[in-house]
């Protein structure tokens, strides 16, 4: 494949790795020795006798792809490529193209996008998805951000077809600060919300033309689906959440997917160094974490589901 030429070499990836998993001195994951041996391409530490590479010790384990074809298949997921095109590019099946997406999506920074609150100008609305019988609901909620300001917007799905109050209001407390500006529809659900939750609140009636307090939200549901159609096709209900959370990371956090390396530092976990304790026995060791990275990374059925 000619365009395997812009990848870098497979010597370029792992150094690559060391250098978001280690810093600049490599050592034993295990123990923490710096004697270390390599052959066939694995490393063996001289005090423990355990070997590792730089996929094994990280949720990369057990990967049978190239590091090429793997820089390239994360290339491929940043530039929101579609698995179709995916597939013929890097030569995979469609189903281990889909499994890898949905790896790159678990593994996005969840201790930042689980932080995110909003204020000031909000504007809140819900959608609806599947049906009346068999649907479920979505709940989203976009800050108004001023110039030079960092876009905020957060989603939750209801497994339900439709949104009351009690939703909103539990909506509202888990993501909206107090005293903000909350800008909604007409719907019933919303009237005295600020009764329930400390807002200032302001609606519109949208069967008399008015759209201007909730067009950004409006418009990104449309985002959404457009954003769904073009990468995925069609997506399963399990797997919603994870890629509402994958559409919202995409604005919130554009530096995230620069490049393979920017995914990278963000997603894999640096690794502590074990260092001996003075004057005890080699077998008594305690950990110490080195100040390598300051990002840390939680690890997080199929009948098809419109989008």
């Amino acid at each position: 494949m000619d365009i395997l030429h812009q990848i870098p070499t497979e010597t370029k990836i792992k150094s690559e790795l060391k250098k978001v998993l280690f810093g600049k001195t490599l050592f034993c994951p295990r123990c923490g020795s710096r004697h270390l041996k390599k052959y066939q391409g694995r490393h063996y530490c001289k005090r423990c006798r355990r070997p590792f590479t730089f996929t094994s010790i990280t949720w990369l384990r057990g990967m049978k792809l190239s590091l090429s074809i793997f820089w390239l298949l994360l290339w491929c997921w940043e530039n929101k490529l579609p698995v179709d095109q995916t597939r013929r590019v890097c030569g995979l099946s469609e189903p281990t193209v889909r499994n890898w997406y949905d790896k790159f999506r678990e593994h996005l920074p969840q201790d930042k996008l689980s932080q995110i609150r909003l204020s000031g100008v909000i504007q809140m609305d819900e959608a609806y998805r599947g049906g009346k019988k068999k649907g479920y609901a979505i709940i989203g909620a976009k800050q108004k951000a001023e110039p030079n300001q960092q876009r905020k917007m957060v989603f939750q799905v209801v497994p339900k077809p439709s949104v009351d109050r009690s939703d909103a209001v539990n909506f509202l407390c888990q993501n909206v600060v107090p005293k903000s500006q909350l800008n909604t529809d007409g719907y019933s659900i919303y009237r005295g919300i600020d009764k329930w939750w400390p807002v200032q609140h302001q609606y519109e009636r949208h069967n008399r033309w008015e759209f201007a307090l909730t067009s950004e939200i409006e418009g990104e549901w449309g985002a959404y689906t457009t954003f769904v159609r073009r990468m995925y096709h069609h997506i399963t209900r399990e797997k919603v959440a994870s890629v509402l959370q994958e559409f919202a990371a995409r604005q919130m956090f554009p530096e995230w997917f620069r490049s393979p390396s920017s995914f990278l530092e963000v997603a894999l976990q640096p690794i502590s160094r074990i260092v001996r304790k003075p004057g005890k026995p080699r077998a008594n060791f305690y950990q110490v974490k080195e100040p390598i990275s300051s990002t840390n990374c939680l690890l997080n059925g199929l009948s098809l589901v419109p989008y």
